[in-house]
């Protein structure tokens, strides 16, 4: 199964616009309550560009749900993932433009304001989009102070066109008051900075810890799929077992030895057929006078593995090899190295066609030739999954690597590969 992580990102994105609309609301409610105080001359305003800037500035904090009403931009079904950057914009550009114009109207009394906008946007999840908003914001409150400023003058009758050389003689004067007046709302505006960034880390590690959870779920699936592995085989392998004892092989003894467990067999088979070439080297290259002991051994070995498998004509000629060997009687066995070799390749024949008449794949091999087992590879999977919960995204990356080395399953590799992108992309974030 395929999984859209990006899709998370949205839904918890779609999740704080709706969060950040409702506050919005709020801050309109305020802001024209503290209008209509106004008309009402219920609180006394400084300048007449309060009765303007005001309601301008509450149809920008609406402006947002305005949108997301009539086209749909936070749609939980169809999950665009445009509309919900464009209502991310409207919501941090709208709420920036509306607190710059309170400013400009009451700077004196809305200097926290200016927080609003940092309270929305360390809620995306994005360091950048908190960086961007604080710069703006930081634009804004300087702005914002000589606007108002310039707006009082204007009010108070000290700028009119025969005054242009008095204001030219109150600029430096005017400069530096408002700098003086700016410096600590600037530095209490930067002191919150750190803050910002750590709820924006705070909520980004949740984020992550979510995409963490869909990735353990998916391989928690893929484990799932391999359990389910030995049950599809066990009919067919009881039906097709016959195939083995119709060539001399007695598979029944040898099913009743391992209290008939069919993986058993199989997996013992595979690793036997896996390891014969290199075991049938072995014992060539032993075949010499310094090494008989040791050619008994490797023969018996052989003896032992072949009578578990039910290889009774193997058995019995390994048996001969290994008593012979262990007489120091080379001639003998030299002369029945055919008979053995003959014997192993036989069986190894008969075992194939078994195996390719199942599928049985319970031996993956690697780029290096090494192999590993559905259970070995099952047990490491499971270990990758118990790290993706404990949201050890490292670790759990390293082991699915070493996994994907193991070509097995088509639709499992391409599971876990899409698992391991998405780690990496996680962690690069």
């Amino acid at each position: 199964m395929d999984y859209d992580y990006n899709r998370i990102l949205f839904e918890n994105r779609q999740i704080t616009n709706k969060s950040a609309l409702l506050w919005m609301e709020l801050m309109a409610g305020m802001t024209g309550l503290i209008w209509l105080l106004g008309l009402l001359h219920v609180i006394s305003t400084i300048t007449w560009v309060f009765y303007i800037l005001m309601p301008v500035s509450i149809l920008l904090l609406l402006l947002p749900a305005v949108l997301n009403k009539v086209f749909k931009l936070s749609d939980s079904i169809t999950m665009d993932a445009q509309k919900i950057k464009l209502l991310t914009i409207s919501i941090l550009g709208c709420s920036l433009s509306s607190v710059f114009l309170l400013s400009v109207a009451l700077s004196p009394y809305v200097a926290i304001a200016w927080l609003f906008p940092m309270m929305i946007a360390c809620q995306y999840y994005s360091r950048r989009i908190t960086s961007a908003t604080f710069l703006a914001g930081l634009f804004g409150i300087i702005t914002s102070y000589f606007l108002s400023l310039l707006v009082g003058a204007w009010d108070y009758n000290m700028i009119a066109p025969p005054a242009l050389d008095v204001v030219r003689n109150l600029t430096l004067p005017i400069a530096g008051y408002a700098s003086l007046y700016l410096f600590p709302r600037i530095l209490l505006y930067c002191a919150g900075f750190p803050l910002f960034v750590a709820i924006t880390k705070r909520t980004s590690l949740l984020l992550k810890k979510q995409k963490l959870a869909i990735m353990a779920f998916q391989a928690k699936q893929t484990f799932d799929e391999m359990q389910e592995f030995p049950d599809t085989f066990i009919t067919d392998c009881k039906i097709k077992m016959r195939y083995l004892a119709k060539n001399d092989i007695d598979v029944d003894t040898a099913l009743k030895n391992m209290n008939g467990n069919v993986d058993k067999y199989n997996e013992f088979m595979l690793t036997f057929v896996g390891e014969s070439h290199r075991k049938e080297d072995e014992l060539f290259n032993l075949m010499t006078p310094d090494s008989l002991l040791q050619y008994g051994s490797k023969a018996h070995a052989l003896r032992v593995k072949a009578n578990a498998l039910g290889l009774k004509n193997l058995t019995d000629t390994a048996f001969f090899h290994e008593m012979e060997a262990y007489a120091g009687n080379l001639e003998v066995v030299q002369a029945n190295w055919e008979k053995l070799s003959f014997e192993l390749d036989e069986a190894c024949d008969i075992f194939t066609d078994y195996i390719q008449s199942l599928g049985l794949k319970n031996h993956a091999t690697d780029q290096n030739g090494n192999q590993i087992t559905f259970k070995k590879w099952g047990e490491q999977l499971q270990e990758a999954f118990q790290a993706l919960e404990a949201y050890d995204a490292t670790r759990a990356r390293n082991i699915l690597n070493e996994l994907l080395q193991y070509q097995i399953d088509a639709d499992i590799t391409k599971n876990l590969q899409s698992i391991v992108t998405n780690i990496d992309e996680l962690l690069e974030a």
